[in-house]
C-alpha cells in the first residue's frame, strides 16, 4: 500500500511540474534565455573569448563593420582600450525591456560594470541590444557602448520603434551625481531623419 501510495504522489508530482511548465509565460521563457545568453556574451568579452563573442553577436553588425575579421579586430580594439582591472568581475546584467512581434522577440540588456578611471572607483551602465528569430530560444546581440546611438538601426536594421535604448552612464560614488541624461529616441527615428536630410 505505501508502494502505491508513494508512486501516486510522485505522479502528481511529476503532472504538477509539467502544468507549471507548459503554464509559464512566452515572455518569461524569452527573459530566462535571452539573460542566459547574454551572460555568455558578456563573459566572452571579458575572458576574451572571441569565438563565442563572434557567435553571440548579430550577423547584420558583423557585416556592418565589413565582416568577421574586421568585427573582430574593433572588438579586440575596444577591450583593450577599456581592459578590465586585475580585481574586477564580468559586468552584471538585467533585462530592461522585452518585446515581440509574432515569432521575433527584442530586448534592452542594462550592463553594470564597477571599475577604477584614474584610480577612483567608478560605475559604468551600458546596454546589448538583444534579438531572437526563433520564438526567444537563442539570442544574439549589439554592444550599444561600442557604437554611436545613430549607428545601431544600421547594426540591427529590424529594430523595433518602440524598444526604448537609454544612454550610457559614468558614475563616481561619492561624488555629487549630475541630473540623469535623457533616454536615447529609438534608433530606427534617428536614422529615419538622417536619412531624410540627406534627401534634401
Amino acid at each position: 500500500m505505501k508502494v502505491i501510495y508513494t508512486t501516486i504522489l510522485g505522479s502528481l508530482l511529476l503532472l504538477c511540474t509539467q502544468f507549471a511548465s507548459a503554464q509559464e509565460s512566452d515572455t518569461a521563457i524569452a527573459t530566462r534565455n535571452a539573460l542566459k545568453y547574454a551572460d555568455s556574451i558578456v563573459k566572452a568579452n571579458f575572458y576574451q573569448d572571441w569565438k563565442t563573442f563572434m557567435d553571440l553577436s548579430c550577423p547584420t553588425a558583423i557585416k556592418y563593420y565589413g565582416g568577421p575579421v574586421q568585427f573582430k579586430e574593433r572588438v579586440v580594439l575596444i577591450y583593450f582600450r577599456n581592459e578590465p582591472k586585475l580585481e574586477e568581475k564580468p559586468e552584471t546584467i538585467r533585462i530592461l525591456e522585452m518585446r515581440n512581434e509574432i515569432n521575433e522577440w527584442q530586448c534592452v540588456v542594462e550592463k553594470v560594470r564597477n571599475t577604477f578611471i584614474n584610480d577612483k572607483k567608478a560605475i559604468i551602465t551600458s546596454y546589448l541590444i538583444g534579438q531572437s528569430l526563433d520564438a526567444g530560444e537563442t539570442w544574439k546581440f549589439i554592444d550599444v557602448s561600442h557604437n554611436s546611438m545613430e549607428s545601431v538601426a544600421y547594426l540591427l536594421p529590424g529594430i523595433f520603434d518602440k524598444l526604448t535604448i537609454p544612454l550610457s552612464t559614468t558614475v563616481y560614488p561619492g561624488e555629487v551625481v549630475a541630473a540623469p541624461e535623457e533616454v536615447a529616441p529609438p534608433a530606427k527615428t534617428t536614422a529615419k531623419k538622417r536619412s531624410a536630410a540627406k534627401g534634401k
